[in-house]
């Protein structure tokens, strides 16, 4: 009786497990239940074709969109890890890269709430999913990412339990992305602003495969983030047709 009491246990505590992980990774939809998920709202495309812009904006479909909850460190920012300073703003994008080129499943995003967002405009804000997974979750989780306080409850719990774990950019000194886009820096950090125009009305990030052949002219402005670039009437660089 014992050794089966014992074989209960061992088969119980993989399973639980294996519960707890699927309920951390729910599907999207964390603003709530009125936003309907039909196949004519959702952007789709295979990870790989996604292209990520930073570590919280993407370009899907040939659309540049924000994904919803969450607030990343910019491409140039820099946290403070045991006194060294590390580019965590660049981590995160090729976190959120990874995501998407693994990505066993097609990748979906819905319109998010964009007032609990806290984003100005009519820039599109979206919820992505990986099958089951919220890639915003998962970005909170691995600690690249800030929640969006109030937008979710769960990005909010998910976000404090990685704070006492000292998980990813919880783990050093980090200036909150922003006030870092408003100017605030760490004491002795070199940040980078790292997108640049390209022509008139378009700028162009470091991570798009087009940058490298993209020179910069005596004209080009560095900008410090896509924020930035928005404020002054930029748009993406589209792609090819």
């Amino acid at each position: 009786m014992k050794r089966f009491s014992h074989l209960i246990v061992l088969i119980a505590v993989p399973a639980l497990f294996a519960l707890a992980v699927y309920l951390q990774d729910k599907p999207v939809n964390a603003a709530g239940d009125k936003i309907a998920k039909t196949d004519e709202m959702a952007l789709e495309a295979e990870g790989r074709d996604i292209q990520v812009i930073d570590g919280d904006t993407i370009m899907i479909n040939g659309k540049v969109a924000d994904i919803a909850g969450m607030d990343a460190p910019e491409l140039g920012q820099q946290c403070r890890h045991n006194g060294t300073f590390q580019d965590c703003g660049m981590s995160s994008a090729m976190q959120l890269r990874k995501y998407f080129a693994m990505a066993p499943f097609t990748v979906q995003c819905w319109p998010g709430d964009a007032e609990r967002s806290e984003k100005q405009g009519d820039f599109p804000i979206v919820e992505c999913g990986i099958g089951e997974r919220d890639v915003a979750a998962a970005m909170i989780t691995d600690g690249e990412a800030l929640p969006i306080l109030g937008y979710s409850h769960r990005y909010d719990s998910l976000s404090t339990e990685a704070d006492n774990a000292k998980i990813g950019i919880h783990g050093g000194d980090i200036i909150a992305p922003e006030k870092w886009r408003d100017g605030k820096r760490l004491d002795g950090e070199n940040g980078h602003c790292l997108y640049r125009t390209e022509g008139a009305n378009n700028y162009i990030g470091p991570l798009d495969p087009r940058f490298a052949d993209s020179t910069a002219k005596e004209d080009s402005i560095k900008i410090c983030s896509d924020e930035e670039a928005r404020d002054k009437n930029l748009v993406y660089l589209a792609p090819a047709p």
